[in-house]
């Protein structure tokens, strides 16, 4: 078995569980395999992830940091469950569907595939939700609660000063200008590639479309506030940059906001950590 784990300077790269190795590899990226558990080949599990006794995680499926899969649950091939959600005991999660960020998906409860489960959405024990159904971010569906193939149930509204600030602690100004945050390399290439170059003073802009679905993908820029920025650096030698971002230029919001377009990257003062 071939599974894929985060390494820091590389991206994702594949272990060989067969490897002498690969209990260590697991064990520094604090993730917890069970007994009884079985990873498909080319899954992706993220940082701090825990696998229950007996789960199963199918072919190419995308465990997200923090993730929880409970005892005997089922995640199918291809399917993707977000960082810090939660899957309960017995629950089953077809092919091919997505579980956002900080989802719940209750005991004994089946996604259909294809179905997409919103960030911070609640699936109660033992509901039912039928293949590429649509459940918003932050929706609530109640126990043993059945939602038909292809249903869409409504969708939080993401995209206002009001949730950025809820969830984000970002304050928008009258005319919806945000200052955000990001942790780049000394030299202001960012983490991810390494080589894109942030400029003092300058911006970016891309075509991509706002799609609250997608966490993360090219063509575009991830900034989020001052506190998750020091965090993401992870001991890293790293700086600081703000960015003035529109509200109309945000993508999707997560514990990070994917823009299309920012402005003005200055350079943060952070001696303040070091000073008493």
């Amino acid at each position: 078995m071939k599974i894929n784990l985060w390494d820091s300077n590389n991206g994702w790269q594949l272990y060989d569980s067969t490897n002498s190795t690969f209990k260590s590899e697991l064990e520094k990226r604090s993730i917890v395999i069970h007994a009884g558990a079985s990873i498909g080949n080319r899954a992706s599990i993220g940082n701090g992830a825990s696998i229950g006794y007996g789960a199963s995680i199918g072919d190419g499926a995308s465990i997200g940091d923090g993730a929880s899969i409970g005892n005997r649950a089922s995640i199918g091939d291809g399917a993707s469950i977000g960082n810090r959600a939660s899957i309960g005991y017995r629950a089953s999660i077809g092919d091919g569907a997505s579980i956002g960020k900080r989802a719940s998906i209750g005991y004994g409860a089946s996604i259909g595939y294809g179905a997409s489960i919103g960030y911070g959405a609640s699936i109660g024990d033992g509901a039912s939700i039928g293949y590429r159904a649509s459940i918003g971010y932050r929706a609530s569906i109640g126990k043993r609660a059945s939602i038909g193939k292809r249903a869409s149930i409504g969708k939080y509204d993401t995209f206002t000063k009001e949730n950025l600030f809820c969830q984000l602690g970002l304050v928008a100004d009258s005319k919806g200008w945000i200052t955000m945050y990001k942790a780049v390399k000394l030299g202001l290439k960012d983490f991810y590639s390494g080589k894109y170059q942030y400029k003092i003073g300058k911006g970016d802009k891309s075509t991509a479309k706002r799609n609250q679905g997608v966490d993360c993908s090219g063509n575009c820029w991830h900034f989020t506030n001052l506190n998750n920025a020091i965090s993401f650096a992870q001991g890293r030698p790293f700086k600081v940059i703000s960015a003035r971002v529109n509200i109309k230029n945000i993508l999707s919001v997560y514990d990070k906001v994917r823009v299309n377009k920012f402005e003005d990257v200055q350079l943060v003062d952070l001696d303040f950590c070091t000073k008493k």
